[in-house]
């Protein structure tokens, strides 16, 4: 770096663009009530234009599968697709707004089928096919 500065994880992380179906690390704390908590794989909703210009994404939080009966509105993620190293289900119904701060790594992208499921899901806990 010129002048011996180093940059922040912080400021490395501010200038990232996720993209539509990425699954990213994402520190969700901290947290009010039952939202989920920790650090942990999230999808990114977002469509790619906003991302590209907003400080925020909106995402889909993911948890162990083994834990998590998979349905409609919580989706199982295989291990390996999008990086994940462990079935997963996304819980649609925890949607949520993330700054791109809270970005930490970016795991992979889900395939085609994983993605589709999920934004089934999302249509579903919001209503949307109603609309």
């Amino acid at each position: 770096m010129p002048n011996g500065k180093r940059r922040s994880p912080t400021a490395l992380t501010s200038r990232l663009t996720a993209l539509r179906g990425e699954v990213w690390l994402v520190a969700l704390d901290p947290v009010v009530g039952s939202e989920q908590a920790k650090t942990r794989p999230c999808v990114i909703m977002q469509r790619d234009v906003a991302n590209q210009i907003g400080r925020t994404t909106i995402i889909v939080p993911l948890t162990d599968a083994a834990k998590n009966t998979p349905t409609v509105v919580r989706p199982l993620c295989r291990k390996g697709d999008g990086g994940l190293k462990k079935d997963s289900v996304a819980l649609c119904g925890q949607i949520r707004v993330a700054d791109r701060l809270r970005l930490r790594s970016r795991l992979g992208a889900l395939g085609p089928d994983a993605m589709q499921a999920v934004c089934q899901g999302v249509r579903i806990i919001l209503d949307l096919d109603d609309v």
